[in-house]
């Protein structure tokens, strides 16, 4: 009896500290930050028996030690020391692995209540916002509404990150339905309510990584007319904005050619001081006039991230250790030709994208993580909405990255990994 009602108190507690993980990471309010109130668990799981089987838990903790066991070994022979922020790192990194691993059998049915939560009372509380702050709709890829009120997230890419997510996971569940039964008629309202707030505060980040998503949706469910329909109104629409809205098309298609011409350029000169590449560079745009390169700051910050990482791996390709993403930002960034010096101040702990971050602070090891989630997102088969939600949420991470401890990531990669190892036992 004492079991069952510390595992439903667990479960409840679970579920806010998953909610407060996920959604309310941008929420900070001087030294307090929601997120940590995925910590909660750790109460009632103390007087859980199963905390204490030694066997188990180390079965658990094998990854986060390796981590661990990588980070010492660099941190020695590069000759740095740990600080505070490493310490803490650590000690999060094992606390939620020990958490999310201990909840992984009720994890879909925790991740379908707090989604199902956050979808009615965002839209609820966002429509009560708008009308009485009267802070007014403002489409915009650059200055959006999230950024001018702070409202939950602090940018509307940040948002982003969440919404998509949360739409393809309705998008799947609702499609799978042959008919919109009564009991699900309220969710699929909220749903529509939230789909339509997530477009009128669309982001860069909210367009590709829709369009992105939805051409993944079609490749796993080319069988399916009704998903296909469905996924192609997002990409024509996602689409049609981005050519559209300047700042969109700026920070997307437009970019593209930029890219091309700069790393074109970059290439002739690699063999150089950085001086000479400096100076030609300036002559070079200097020629080209009103059609000289010109690339959006979250563009350049982006190919910059990915110039170090490039750079990192070269030069140390087993990594710079957990959360030390700065180390080679420091040690790189002045080797870096940049249109915009601001930028290096941009970013230097978590890069712009955690596919810059990983690959940085793992090396070799943090590429094959990499492509082992690439590879099994396309050879899995019988997906649910809540592995399309893991999925979306990860894969727009390595987009727009906001680190290892915010919108969930590092938990869902536990449960994404965590499940295919479950799988391929079952096999």
């Amino acid at each position: 009896m004492f079991d069952k009602v510390i595992k439903k108190i667990n479960f409840y507690f679970f579920n806010i500290g998953l909610f407060s993980f996920l959604f309310l990471w941008d929420l900070k309010f001087q030294a307090i930050q929601l997120r940590f109130l995925i910590l909660l668990p750790l109460i009632f799981m103390l007087f859980d028996k199963k905390v204490y089987n030694i066997k188990n838990n180390f079965i658990i903790f094998i990854t986060p030690l390796l981590i661990t066991i990588h980070l010492l070994i660099i941190s020695y022979l590069e000759n740095y020391l740990l600080n505070k922020r490493d310490i803490f790192g650590i000690l999060f990194l094992f606390t939620i692995f020990f958490i999310t691993i201990y909840n992984s059998d009720n994890f879909k049915k925790s991740l379908s209540v707090v989604i199902d939560t956050f979808t009615i009372f965002f839209s609820i509380i966002y429509i009560a916002y708008l009308f009485y702050s009267k802070s007014g709709v403002s489409p915009d890829c650059y200055d959006g509404w999230f950024f001018r009120t702070k409202f939950i997230f602090v940018e509307n890419s940040h948002f982003a990150l969440i919404s998509i997510p949360i739409i393809n996971y309705y998008t799947y569940f609702f499609c799978r339905l042959k008919k919109i039964e009564i009991k699900y008629l309220t969710k699929f309202i909220f749903f529509i309510i939230f789909l339509v707030i997530s477009y009128i505060n669309f982001s860069t980040t909210f367009l590709v990584g829709l369009i992105v998503t939805q051409l993944y949706f079609i490749i796993k469910n080319y069988h399916d007319k009704k998903i296909i329909i469905i996924s192609l109104i997002y990409i024509l629409i996602s689409s049609l904005t981005i050519s559209n809205y300047k700042q969109c098309s700026m920070r997307s298609i437009d970019s593209i050619k930029h890219i091309s011409e700069m790393l074109k350029f970059k290439n002739l000169i690699i063999n150089e001081t950085y001086e000479h590449k400096v100076e030609k560079f300036l002559n070079k745009q200097s020629q080209l006039g009103e059609d000289k390169i010109a690339l959006s700051l979250s563009v350049e910050v982006f190919i910059v991230s990915l110039e170090i990482t490039l750079k990192s791996i070269i030069q140390d390709p087993f990594g710079v250790g957990f959360n030390k993403y700065h180390v080679a930002h420091e040690r790189y960034i002045d080797q870096i030709i940049k249109l915009n010096s601001s930028i290096k101040k941009n970013n230097i702990y978590d890069g712009s994208t955690n596919l810059s971050k990983i690959s940085t602070e793992f090396g070799v090891f943090g590429i094959a993580m990499i492509l082992i989630f690439a590879f099994s997102c396309l050879y899995r088969k019988n997906l649910n909405e809540h592995d399309y939600f893991i999925i979306s949420l990860i894969s727009l991470q390595f987009l727009r990255g906001v680190g290892y401890f915010n919108a969930g990531l590092l938990m869902f990669f536990i449960i994404f990994f965590y499940k295919i190892n479950n799988i391929n036992k079952n096999n």
